[in-house]
């Protein structure tokens, strides 16, 4: 009897492409998730500087986390699962660093301005920076996507 083995060559293709497939195979971010993050973090610094004079405002960061743990549960159904950023092909890690570079830069911008101006401003520049860099990360990580797609193909 004849057996239906692969050819290892095959078999890893199909192995690589299995282990891609939370990065390549997903929906589309909504259009909307960028400006509602910024918004959402805007909300936030804007809140903690609030709660420094009135302490009830703890309740709105309080708020403010349960929907960000809210969209975080609908965004883990939406995509299926969210990616490992170990297990990530190779085309996604400049993306990923420049999206913790920009993480770390968008703190550090934030405090500032919240220190040096105040923290009505640190919010907005939280909406500018949020929304900006979400936006530019989606476009990295779609890139990351179709070269991916382009060398499993």
């Amino acid at each position: 009897m004849e057996s239906d083995q692969l050819d290892p060559h095959e078999a890893r293709r199909i192995a690589e492409r299995a282990e891609a497939a939370p990065y390549v195979d997903y929906p589309p971010t909504p259009w909307w998730y960028p400006p509602a993050a910024g918004a959402w973090a805007a909300a936030l610094v804007l809140t903690m500087g609030l709660a420094q004079d009135h302490p009830v405002a703890a309740v709105g960061i309080v708020a403010l986390i349960a929907v960000e743990s809210a969209f975080l549960g609908w965004y883990a159904r939406y995509h299926g699962a969210f990616p490992s950023l170990r297990r990530a092909p190779a085309e996604f890690r400049p993306a990923f660093v420049r999206y913790v570079v920009g993480v770390v830069s968008v703190f550090v911008l934030v405090g500032a301005t919240w220190w040096l101006v105040g923290y009505v401003a640190a919010g907005g520049v939280a909406l500018v920076l949020v929304t900006t860099g979400l936006a530019l990360y989606e476009r990295a990580f779609a890139g990351a996507a179709e070269r991916t797609r382009a060398r499993l193909a």
